[in-house]
């Protein structure tokens, strides 16, 4: 994959000598993301000591199954051949999340433990810079097009943080805001690209299968597994 993606930029470099076209876009979407995996869940427990600071609780497995909202934006550069063959490289930045329901809260203090049936929701962000490198065709038609992109997508996860509130059935509120340490920084993906154009706007679409687990392990999870799936909707506009 790292090769692939090294030689995207060369051959868009060579349109030129080619005689073919090279075209530039801006694109802005909704993002929709979520963990997969062993590792993965739709509920979990809650830990605190209940102190009121924002970082005296935090949830057991914030890796959630449940798709969050977010958003995104790239500039792409992309060599459009005589056939229709397309070769793109997209640089983009995405701001993701990831949810998990609560439904029990333990206390813990130096004196007694409990623990209550709780509700909330626990949101894990982690925004990425991405570079995708894709192949493929254009279909065009006397006023619509549709490119069609696959091929592999390198994500640089600069942060995952934990958010979330809620309450319990006896303590009342709580609320979590602490950083949390991916367990890989890269992640590889493989991302399926549609736009959708008419004239020099587009509707576009993609779809991205991680691969690198973002768990780290602990005592009591010693093989985590938890792989981002991302989904993006949005506008693009072409520059040139």
């Amino acid at each position: 994959m790292k090769h692939y993606l090294l030689a995207v930029p060369a051959l868009l470099l060579a349109a030129p000598v080619l005689g073919q076209t090279i075209e530039y876009s801006g694109r802005a979407t909704a993002g929709f993301s979520r963990f997969r995996g062993g590792s993965a869940t739709s509920t979990t427990s809650v830990i605190t000591t209940n102190d009121g600071s924002a970082e005296s609780s935090r949830a057991f497995n914030p890796y959630g199954e449940h798709w969050g909202t977010g958003f995104g934006a790239s500039l792409r550069a992309q060599r459009v051949g005589q056939a229709g063959l397309l070769t793109a490289l997209d640089l983009g930045f995405d701001w993701m999340q990831a949810r998990t329901d609560v439904n029990l809260i333990s206390y813990n203090s130096a004196t007694s433990s409990s623990t209550r049936t709780g509700s909330g929701v626990v949101q894990l962000y982690t925004p990425a810079i991405t570079a995708f490198g894709g192949v493929g065709w254009r279909l065009a038609g006397s006023k619509l097009a549709l490119d069609a992109l696959v091929g592999p997508e390198l994500a640089y996860v600069l942060d995952a943080r934990e958010k979330g509130s809620g309450a319990s059935s006896v303590n009342g509120s709580w609320r979590s805001d602490l950083s949390r340490q991916p367990a890989n920084r890269l992640d590889f993906r493989l991302r399926g690209d549609l736009t959708l154009w008419y004239s020099r706007v587009g509707l576009t679409a993609s779809y991205s299968n991680g691969f690198a687990n973002y768990q780290p392990a602990t005592a009591a999870t010693t093989s985590p597994d938890a792989k981002v799936r991302l989904a993006r909707v949005g506008l693009a506009y072409r520059l040139k």
